[in-house]
């Protein structure tokens, strides 16, 4: 029961960690300036992280009228229309118990007590890779997030095995590093420009103590520098 309670967990977290990095992908598919777009999504989620860890009653407040207005939202939409659906209101109001769950769930231990520290750093992470290295670079970016940082972590735990510096697994690590060169090189990338991305990536994650904020600028570097391979 506690391992499917971890995995629940983990899938919960990447589930969001994908739609995080989606968001930050806009850019790739709309034509905005890719640095103003990522520094407003980090000035929110700093903005988030700081009521989080200076007004903790308040975004508690926030949270539960939050999905207060979620659950009173079909009786609103049935004041104006006809809907005289009972059933559909009982599967609306469970959706939205399932979704707060889903957060509850995907919610770590010190992400309760101190906030979103992860999401704010992935921003800045990704603001570091656009600034430095621009926007053709940004690509690299997102894919090692999405796929890297997800395989690796549902593959260490499903598969364990040995450890890599003491907080990776093997099988994790060189799934997640598979996973990406051959995404890498789906989206555009030669074979070697794909290993050497995926190698700084990897480079990242065995060295940083938050992934989130040195994959991205690792992989706009690994990206770059395979320009002149």
């Amino acid at each position: 029961m506690h391992r499917w309670g971890e995995l629940r967990s983990l899938f919960a977290r990447k589930f969001f960690h994908v739609v995080f990095v989606a968001l930050l992908a806009v850019p790739l598919f709309v034509e905005v300036p890719a640095e103003l777009y990522i520094a407003a999504l980090t000035l929110v989620g700093g903005l988030v992280y700081s009521i989080q860890v200076r007004q903790p009653s308040a975004w508690e407040e926030f949270r539960q009228g939050f999905f207060r207005s979620l659950e009173d939202a079909f009786t609103r939409l049935e004041e104006l229309l006809p809907l005289d659906k009972p059933l559909l209101r009982l599967q609306y109001q469970a959706a939205v118990r399932q979704l707060e769950e889903l957060i509850l769930a995907a919610e770590r231990d010190y992400e309760k007590r101190h906030g979103y520290l992860g999401i704010l750093m992935g921003a800045v992470g990704f603001l570091i890779a656009v600034a430095v290295f621009g926007r053709p670079h940004l690509l690299a970016s997102v894919v090692s997030m999405a796929v890297y940082d997800s395989v690796s972590a549902v593959a260490g735990t499903l598969l364990q095995g040995r450890r890599i510096a003491g907080k990776l697994t093997l099988w994790g690590t060189g799934a997640g590093a598979l996973s990406n060169a051959l995404v890498l090189m789906a989206t555009g990338y030669s074979m070697s420009s794909a290993l050497l991305i995926t190698a700084f990536v990897v480079l990242a994650d065995v060295l940083s103590p938050e992934d989130n904020l040195t994959i991205p600028p690792a992989a706009a570097a690994g990206s770059y520098l395979s320009d002149f391979l």
